[in-house]
């Protein structure tokens, strides 16, 4: 038997939601909120209002909720380590090596993320943060004490019930929100700044979702983002392939299918430096920085001896002001910090 997916219990004091079709007001009580105007209701899921207009590419609405309520239940009397080791015995589709190595990075999530805060070095007294894809809050910990107000939204309840575990943990505070990139509950110029770490690669529309950060947030607001690169010519670090990006979706389909058993990379936009760095100005971004993404060092779990000697090599050549520009063209994965000007330029696509 399924667990109950409304929890009754919500904050008495409600953050300002709209709804994300309409961006009309919300009437709101303690298991959901409703549209007057599009006559829809969305319901609060432990705890966590779920605004999703559609699920993740992975998985149907049912089904995501679902596998939420599984790992609800199980997290109830388990850690956060032994709720993302649970979640991982339920994926049955990744190769063991990918598992534990996506495995691994979750675990390490805060590490990984306090070299963003410092990037974006926000001000206590007045800057907002929301992070888009916050997967399983690992920046959410890490910006505690740094930020006037924090929200984490996913599009998938499952990661944002393990994220509400960490946060419990961690004696950490944020509103959580479950949402697609794409159609966000938030009046336009809600926060100051915006972080999406590895987001735009599985987000139905990139240039959507960069539309919806650039209407939620104020002018002068700052956006921190990172992707895999496609044009990385070493192992490519959703799937371990080297250069897998460089070919076209039908070959690099079946590569995978034969090297992996599953086409790692069938639901991945596959995005460049360049690319994003076009559709930003279109949005109305100014570019601040380009830069590789950084990687932390105590990550093995899934790398062989090769592959972490690579990674070696890597925190090597981040060091080195003359190879920084090398790997964000060539390498596994680039980050971009951007500012929001006050007037959005052309948002069309570039050619």
């Amino acid at each position: 038997m399924e667990p109950a997916l409304v929890v009754p219990a919500a904050p008495s004091i409600q953050p300002k939601f709209v709804c994300p079709r309409c961006k009309g007001e919300l009437a709101a009580n303690s298991t959901s909120y409703r549209c007057g105007r599009c006559v829809v209701t969305y319901p609060v899921l432990f705890g966590i209002p779920d605004f999703r207009l559609r699920s993740d590419r992975y998985l149907s609405l049912e089904d995501e909720r679902a596998k939420a309520g599984r790992l609800y239940e199980f997290g109830q009397s388990a850690s956060v380590e032994e709720v993302v080791q649970f979640y991982y015995s339920l994926s049955d589709d990744l190769p063991h090596n990918m598992a534990l190595r996506y495995q691994a990075a979750t675990i390490a999530a805060s590490e990984r993320a306090q070299h963003i805060v410092r990037d974006l070095a926000p001000k206590l007294e007045s800057d907002i943060l929301v992070d888009l894809g916050c997967g399983t809050g690992g920046l959410l910990v890490s910006a505690q004490n740094c930020y006037k107000a924090i929200y984490g939204v996913d599009i998938a309840l499952r990661w944002l019930v393990v994220c509400k575990k960490r946060l419990e943990e961690n004696n950490a505070t944020a509103t959580l929100v479950c949402a697609d990139a794409e159609a966000l509950p938030f009046p336009s110029r809600s926060f100051t700044q915006a972080v999406a770490a590895d987001l735009v690669e599985h987000v139905y529309d990139v240039d959507g979702t960069l539309g919806e950060i650039s209407r939620t947030l104020k002018p002068g607001g700052l956006l921190w983002l990172c992707a895999v690169n496609r044009y990385c010519v070493g192992p490519h670090p959703l799937t371990g392939v080297w250069a897998i990006g460089f070919l076209p979706a039908r070959p690099r389909a079946w590569l995978l299918k034969k090297l992996k058993g599953v086409d790692l990379l069938r639901y991945a936009n596959m995005v460049s430096p360049g690319y994003l760095g076009a559709l930003l100005r279109r949005r109305g971004f100014t570019l601040l920085a380009t830069k590789p993404k950084h990687v932390v060092a105590g990550v093995k779990a899934g790398y062989d001896v090769f592959e972490r000697g690579l990674v070696a090599l890597y925190r090597l050549a981040m060091r080195l002001p003359f190879m920084r520009g090398t790997l964000v063209r060539i390498g596994p994965a680039f980050a971009i910090i951007c500012r929001k000007e006050d007037v959005a330029k052309d948002a069309r696509r570039p050619r």
